[in-house]
């Protein structure tokens, strides 16, 4: 049996590549389990929405290039698009948000000892944190967008800096104003190997994700082909469910490469590993924390 991996320790860009991958697939059934049971549900609904969305576009096209255009084309096509992605967008930003509290409290469980996380416990910690989530969604993509607005680079700067937010928020508990100082804190000198952790990552679940898109792509494809007209609809409604539970599942890589960025800038700064390093000298699973985060 491997033995735990240490959280709160410095690591180097690489090695904070390497234990996100070490630790999702370590934690690959209870993680999982925990995303599908809490995170699941809204995802669901909103990959039903997605994939309605897809059957009325695949609709529209099909339509424009049989030239078959009635007279209410493409309006009332059009009204339900906007219906569909609209519900589909609330559920997915509650996915998202969802997603982000379980692994934070996965990951804060496995941080206290716990090698036994189920979903249950998961959802003990994080159920208080949800209207707290919600709400510093909400501010916070109002934040990034006001910066946006004052050209592109600020909106990243900050989106970036805040990636941290709901880490801090659990972890440390604080409100929203001490939050946000909290993340431009631990992220300063260090927001481009952030900033590069996530462009990595990002790409490498991306690539991953295509994997669930086969099933609406195979959809779109036959459908052009006039394959199994009938079942169409059907099979790009499953499609989006798919497409959208997968890709709820593979962001957990983001994620948890998230926590441990936001734990190692946390032993940068504060050195508190090397200080529960000292007190268990003399006691076994003594972690190392000889290893020093080099510049990226």
């Amino acid at each position: 049996m491997k033995p735990p991996i240490v959280l709160l320790q410095q690591r180097d860009f690489g090695q904070k590549i390497n234990v996100t991958f070490e630790f999702v697939i370590q934690n690959f059934k209870p993680l999982m389990l925990a995303l599908l049971y809490i995170a699941g549900p809204p995802s669901l609904i909103g990959g039903f929405f997605m994939g309605s969305y897809q059957s009325n576009m695949l609709g529209i096209q099909k339509k424009i290039l049989s030239g078959d255009s009635g007279s209410d084309f493409p309006f009332s096509s059009v009204y339900e698009m906007g219906g569909s992605v609209l519900i589909f967008t609330v559920f997915v930003v509650i996915a998202s948000v969802a997603s982000t509290l379980v692994v934070n409290a996965y990951m804060l469980e496995y941080e206290e000892g716990n090698r036994n996380i189920t979903p249950e416990i998961v959802w003990n910690r994080l159920k208080n944190y949800i209207g707290k989530g919600i709400g510093y969604t909400i501010v916070t993509f109002i934040f990034v967008l006001i910066a946006t607005l004052f050209f592109l680079i600020p909106g990243i700067y900050v989106g970036v800096s805040l990636s941290f937010m709901y880490m801090v928020m659990m972890r440390e508990n604080l409100d929203l104003g001490d939050t946000f100082r909290r993340c431009f804190y631990l992220i300063k000198d260090k927001w481009w190997s952030t900033f590069g952790l996530l462009i990595i990552v990002g790409i490498i679940s991306s690539i991953i994700g295509y994997v669930f898109q086969i099933p609406t792509l195979i959809v779109t494809l036959s459908s052009f082909f006039k394959i199994g007209d009938g079942m169409n609809d059907i099979w790009m409604t499953i499609g989006g469910v798919i497409s959208t539970i997968g890709s709820m599942l593979v962001q957990s890589l983001v994620l948890v490469a998230i926590v441990f960025q936001y734990y190692n800038l946390v032993e940068r700064r504060e050195g508190s590993g090397i200080i529960n390093s000292i007190n268990n000298i003399g006691k076994t699973d003594i972690p190392r924390t000889d290893q020093k985060e080099e510049e990226f």
